[in-house]
């Protein structure tokens, strides 16, 4: 089938791509395989109208509301291949369901590379978290730290003081 966009990625980024588009009355396909950043974490916290609401049920609703939209439809799966041949994206997903769309657009995400700390793992969106404004709020000005991966550590370093005792 050929869209008008096909947006790879389904989480809040993409589903914000869609709704627009969708109300534009586009022919707009998103293709998501079920990866959301935040879906260790139960839930949202400093999202302006959705704090403290379950991060799966954000995107739940998100989903629905755009689906509404006859122009919109929605695949579970993962892109394997895209290419454009002359004025169109070909884009293969899961190796078995091909569709065609003018334009893309990527809303993959952030995907997190923990590294290999004995505990994190388990604990990751539970205890251990990716944001302190995202979730530092409900440590209750406890002990806070830093896994220092990147060059920006540093910098987020000195924000900490600000969520608890570091």
């Amino acid at each position: 089938m050929n869209y008008d966009v096909a947006i790879i990625g389904g989480s809040y980024a993409g589903l914000a791509a869609g709704l627009p588009l969708g109300r534009a009355r586009r022919k707009v396909v998103i293709i998501d395989a079920g990866q959301r950043r935040n879906r260790f974490a139960d839930h949202s916290h400093g999202f302006l109208t959705q704090d403290g609401t379950l991060a799966s049920e954000i995107a739940q609703i998100a989903k629905q509301q755009l689906l509404q939209y006859p122009t919109v439809d929605w695949i579970d799966g993962q892109v394997k291949r895209l290419e454009k041949k002359d004025d169109l994206f070909h884009i293969c997903i899961d190796g078995i369901q091909a569709v065609s769309a003018k334009r893309i657009i990527i809303a993959t995400g952030v995907q997190d590379q923990l590294p290999e700390i004995k505990g994190l793992k388990e604990r990751w969106g539970k205890s251990i978290f990716h944001c302190p404004y995202c979730h530092g709020y409900e440590l209750n000005q406890g002990k806070i730290g830093l896994i220092a991966s990147s060059e920006h550590s540093a910098h987020m370093a000195m924000l900490l003081p600000e969520w608890g005792s570091v």
